[in-house]
């Protein structure tokens, strides 16, 4: 596996600093330069609605300001890289997810609507593939659903009515091998035949390996390792092979 040069880690850090949003940019703080974990915290909680919801742009696709189960999703994995950082600030973050989730908004027997589930999604400025879907409002998504049980299994009181909905969702979807993953719903490394990532011929539009293994520790990791090193090997070339980044 190759490895990122001082001196190309160093144009990727000016990309950054840059481009990114305040978000990504405390992000990549925190994560690569020792950063302030409080700060990235910060600046995630401002997409937080009243309600315990996300939205904005938190989703760079969709501006929908309204909250929605998906774009909680996208929360969880910003939320994810301060997972062991311990701060009142983490704790309100999560207190309101679990509140609106709580709320039983989009969520219907079988679980939480998807992306194309949402109304008012149409209001604002989106990309074609959240545009509302009629259909979608009256079907669970799966990867969406699994992602917020496990979520509220780990967090929400034990004697909620939540928590049970989390149980009796979590033991319906057991044997389905579709997850969340980078914001891609309902896709998983088998029927996706992600064992054959060449990044020559690999769509744009397909989660990438390194999706779904974010590390050594990732239990896709043992039989994805070939493929994971290849799409490294892929980012680290087309970093090399711009001119001016």
């Amino acid at each position: 596996m190759k490895k990122l040069s001082m001196d190309y880690f160093i144009r990727l850090r000016k990309l950054v600093y840059r481009n990114a949003r305040p978000l990504d940019y405390t992000m990549w703080n925190y994560l690569f330069e020792n950063g302030n974990c409080e700060d990235f915290l910060s600046v995630l909680s401002s997409y937080q609605n009243e309600d315990g919801g996300f939205g904005y742009n938190i989703e760079c696709n969709n501006w929908n300001p309204n909250s929605s189960p998906y774009t909680i999703c996208i929360a969880l994995d910003y939320l994810d890289k301060a997972s062991d950082y311990v701060s009142s600030t983490k704790d309100m973050i999560i207190m309101g997810i679990i509140k609106y989730l709580a709320s039983g908004t989009y969520l219907l027997e079988s679980g939480w609507v998807g992306m194309q589930g949402i109304l008012s999604n149409n209001d604002y400025a989106h990309m074609p593939w959240f545009h509302f879907d009629p259909k979608k409002a009256m079907e669970a998504d799966i990867g969406v659903t699994k992602r917020l049980s496990d979520f509220i299994l780990k967090y929400a009181d034990e004697d909620s009515e939540i928590y049970h909905k989390a149980e009796v969702l979590k033991e319906t979807y057991k044997l389905s091998g579709q997850v969340f993953v980078n914001g891609f719903p309902d896709y998983d490394p088998v029927s996706l035949n992600i064992k054959s990532f060449d990044p020559a011929t690999w769509p744009s539009w397909l989660p990438l390996p390194v999706y779904f293994v974010g590390s050594q520790n990732s239990k896709h990791y043992p039989e994805l390792k070939h493929v994971v090193d290849l799409n490294l090997d892929s980012i680290i070339n087309t970093l090399q092979n711009t001119k001016e980044i």
